[in-house]
């Protein structure tokens, strides 16, 4: 088998894993074993193996495997850096660390081993850390100038601001032709408050990216934090010109009559542009985006009774990301001041040929004490279809404390339930 064939099978493999098809992918890439493969494909194929043994919960297999394999070919650095970048892309975090680190340890000098470790730490939350290695891939390296974007974007999301736009202009300083790190920097600059150096970062953006669409609509954002009228008609206008259909360009309109208390001509326009990012956008994140946009401008607006069709799709179309659950809270939620935040996770069997393969969904529920946390859930829960549900384990997390009583976190299904905090 040459390399463009088992390529082409791996890349099969991974969609097949991505789309739910563990087994399927398996087989793929067994039948790959004993075969002639580079060094990179064997480290990216023994990942591949063992996550589909950890998903089909054959996880001592899976165990198995990696230690075997790694005592033939652990001190082969494509090998290894292949099999921990493949483990990072799948969100097993636990082996992407232990091999990128292993990595590190083989090859201190090795920049891109450093990097590598710093997205997967990142991709696991763990921003501080991430930091570190991207700081000792730059020590190693000091031309690797992705490192700065994406430490910028760990500074970024600890909400760690001034740090954020000075990493961001130091990358730009080595790529000032990036008109997506001008724009993550104009955002920055906007949520700290700094609007002339937004307008400039996204004025950069706007002349160089091939799509500015989301250039101007974070624009506007700006613009209308500063209530800036004529700017924003500036971004609708660019913005009309070449995506006049856009959920964003849609979006914009709404704050722009908002921003004149047209209240519903902007929740009207709201209406078009969630009917349009459900029907025209397969991006989860953009759909919860607009929902979570839709009831906050109800909330705002005292037009809760006027919400009850797009929470229908909403629970239809299964949006419940953490601005969705955070908009729910605030529409639905009521305050207490003994308020305990809950895990609970509920489990269900499946139906049909699967019918001995347990379901497992963990909640994030603040209540005033488990009996109501697991109602709660559980009512959540019953809005999504109509497979019965019941809780497997409750536990207090925190509190209590003053907020508000609801959902404000759901995972995805699981095929075991998670271990307890």
């Amino acid at each position: 088998m040459d390399s463009s064939t088992a390529l082409d099978t791996l890349e099969q493999a991974e969609e097949r894993l991505a789309a739910g098809q563990p087994e399927s992918a398996l087989d793929l890439v067994d039948a790959l074993y004993g075969r002639d493969m580079s060094s990179s494909d064997r480290g990216r194929a023994l990942a591949l193996q063992a996550i589909c043994l950890e998903q089909l919960e054959r996880g001592d297999e899976a165990d198995r495997l990696i230690a075997d394999v790694m005592n033939e070919e652990g001190d082969d650095l494509a090998f290894v850096l292949a099999a921990g970048m493949t483990f990072s892309d799948f969100n097993v975090f636990i082996h992407a660390e232990i091999f990128l680190r292993n990595l590190c340890e083989l090859e201190p000098e090795n920049a891109l081993a450093w990097f590598n470790l710093a997205i997967a730490l990142g991709r696991e939350g763990r921003y501080p850390e991430s930091i570190q290695m991207y700081e000792e891939c730059i020590r190693q390296d000091a031309k690797f100038t992705d490192a700065y974007f994406q430490k910028g974007t760990c500074y970024e999301l600890m909400g760690d601001l001034d740090q954020a736009a000075a990493t961001y202009r130091t990358y730009l300083g080595y790529k000032p032709e990036d008109a997506e790190a001008w724009k993550a920097l104009g955002i920055v600059e906007s949520d700290r408050s700094e609007p002339d150096a937004a307008y400039a970062a996204f004025e950069k953006a706007a002349n160089m990216g091939d799509d500015p669409t989301d250039v101007y609509f974070n624009w506007a954002i700006t613009a209308v934090r500063e209530d800036d009228l004529e700017k924003i008609e500036e971004c609708i206008e660019k913005m009309q010109a070449v995506a006049p259909e856009d959920w964003r360009t849609l979006l914009t309109k709404a704050d722009y009559e908002e921003a004149q208390d047209h209240v519903w001509p902007a929740w009207e326009v709201l209406c078009e542009a969630f009917d349009t990012v459900l029907e025209e956008s397969e991006d989860f994140e953009s759909c919860g985006y607009v929902a979570a946009a839709l009831i906050h401008f109800a909330v705002r607006n005292d037009m809760g009774v006027h919400v009850e069709n797009p929470i229908e799709r909403i629970f239809k179309e299964g949006l419940y990301s953490e601005d969705v659950l955070q908009a729910l809270l605030r529409l639905d939620g009521r305050l207490s001041n003994a308020a305990k935040s809950h895990q609970i996770v509920l489990k269900a069997s499946a139906e049909g040929a699967d019918a001995a393969a347990e379901r497992y969904i963990v909640y994030g529920v603040a209540a005033d004490d488990a009996e109501e946390a697991g109602k709660i859930a559980v009512e959540f829960e019953g809005k999504f279809g109509p497979r019965t549900w019941e809780i497997y384990s409750l536990q207090q997390i925190t509190g209590p404390d003053e907020g508000q009583v609801g959902v404000y976190w759901r995972s995805e299904e699981m095929t075991r339930p998670p271990a307890p905090r």
